[in-house]
């Protein structure tokens, strides 16, 4: 696997660079059906990440949020958001990131994310523990909901689980919440012992395969938002990223939102 992640971060070091040569104050986007922007940027980052990979691994998928190169027989499929976070990309916020992950049958082995304005690149093996540069990564350790700190993405009609229900039920419960228009940007910091948790109620694998590996090598919990196991290399039912000691409160929290 280490091949693998060697490639994943040369084409992450490549993404900052597309991401910090177009990113100013009102970066051009168009609206794509879903209400959701594009930028060149994500465009010009997909097909960068389409064409590396056809080229190193032409025998593996890609699952990309903007472009796809679909290999359905493969067990391999590298899952990439070229920019989680297009809106504050768009603004010129720094918080949106470039995410990728390599799935073995559905099994995130593989992730890195790139946040190029600051230097930090998170990396993940299988079963090889979580690093932010040359810094191993932890979750936290808070055990109760109250004071807790995350927070909850999703609130179109379509998603599987009602996204502003569940902001509401959580500060009812005392949670802190912030929110940076990147569920990616989160998952980071609950990989990093930053956020206690953080709620995907959307179903777009490109949202989650990346951190999914990422919090679960630095100790955390990673389930979809009915507390089970599921693939990250297509259609997600949200997902529900903890550091373990909240896992199950969230669960419990979540379920009357979730749509049938």
């Amino acid at each position: 696997m280490q091949n693998y992640l060697d490639t994943a971060l040369e084409i992450a070091a490549t993404a900052g660079e597309i991401m910090l040569h177009h990113f100013d104050i009102g970066v051009a986007a168009d609206w794509k059906a879903d209400e959701s922007p594009v930028t060149i940027a994500d465009k010009t980052i997909n097909q960068m990440v389409i064409d590396r990979i056809a080229a190193e691994y032409p025998e593996h998928g890609i699952v990309g949020e903007e472009a796809s190169r679909v290999m359905p027989d493969s067990a391999l499929q590298w899952v990439c958001d070229p920019i989680d976070g297009t809106v504050p990309y768009m603004l010129g916020i720094p918080t949106n990131v470039f995410a990728l992950a390599l799935c073995e049958n559905g099994d995130p082995i593989v992730s890195v994310v790139a946040d190029p304005y600051v230097s930090r690149t998170y990396a993940a093996i299988r079963g090889g523990g979580t690093y932010c540069n040359a810094r191993r990564l932890h979750v936290s350790t808070t055990a109760g909901l109250p004071g807790s700190l995350m927070n909850v993405s999703g609130q179109s009609d379509d998603d599987p689980a009602d996204g502003v229900a569940i902001y509401g039920a959580l500060e009812a419960a005392g949670v802190k919440q912030i929110y940076h228009h990147s569920i990616v940007y989160e998952e980071i910091q609950v990989a990093s012992g930053m956020f206690d948790a953080a709620i995907f109620a959307k179903s777009n694998p490109w949202d989650s395969a990346a951190g999914a590996l990422l919090v679960t090598e630095a100790g955390g919990t990673v389930t979809d938002i009915l507390g089970e196991q599921q693939r990250y290399d297509r259609t997600i039912r949200g997902t529900i990223f903890s550091n373990g000691h909240l896992h199950q409160a969230l669960v419990d929290l979540v379920a009357p939102f979730v749509k049938a």
